[in-house]
């Protein structure tokens, strides 16, 4: 996002420290269900890719989805837009829940209970807490290049890194990471490891102070 800033500021007077928090996680164990659990956790807005991965959904093998459970956590702002998913899931019977807007222990248990994360949002972004928090709860992801995002999903390490308005594509990874135990874990596992080495508080702190200790020294 340093782009924004060019016309303002030098090049050598733009400072990039990444979000960071410490995510706690409870010590509760995933759930040990059958089916592949997939998460979406974010507001349920078109422009936030919910359409895109209703209709990925309906391009999976018959065999795949009766294999998973899609899990879409968060608020509805546009009644038609809730309708038409609704309709949707039930006129192809489609394996996904919608939940209510959840925090705390609540929240945590669906990204604890989740096997992969899929947040593909079509319209610009800044660096979203979701795709960290998901970081922190060891998840393979399924995203788009808006905003910040490509700085934490690296395409092919942690996750997979889709188009824009791209239902099919999402179809693709989804296959590849149901079907792939060891690829969703080896992911995982480097989700965590970027999260750990690039997105907690300290990490953020201490780079703050390197800018301001640089900037003071100017």
């Amino acid at each position: 996002l340093r782009y924004l800033f060019k016309n303002y500021f030098s090049e050598e007077n733009i400072y990039v420290v990444p979000n960071g928090c410490d995510v706690i996680l409870p010590s509760s164990k995933k759930n040990g269900a059958d089916k592949i659990s997939i998460l979406y956790f974010s507001n349920l807005l078109q422009s936030k890719g919910l359409g895109d991965l209703v209709k990925a959904t309906t391009h999976l093998k018959k065999s795949t989805r009766d294999s998973i459970e899609i899990n879409a956590v968060g608020a509805w702002y546009d009644n038609d837009f809730r309708h038409a998913c609704e309709n949707k899931v039930k006129s192809e019977l489609l394996p996904i829940k919608f939940h209510s807007p959840t925090t705390g222990n609540d929240k945590w248990e669906f990204f604890l209970n989740a096997d992969l994360f899929v947040f593909t949002p079509n319209k610009p972004e800044g660096h979203p807490w979701s795709i960290v928090e998901a970081m922190a709860a060891a998840l393979p992801i399924i995203s788009t290049d808006q905003g910040a995002i490509t700085e934490s999903v690296l395409d092919g390490e942690n996750g997979f890194i889709v188009e824009s308005y791209a239902p099919k594509k999402i179809a693709e990874k989804l296959e590849i990471l149901i079907n792939d135990t060891n690829l969703r874990q080896s992911m995982g596992e480097q989700s965590r490891s970027f999260y750990e080495e690039k997105f907690t508080e300290s990490t953020m702190v201490e780079k703050l102070k390197q800018v301001f200790h640089q900037v003071l020294k100017q």
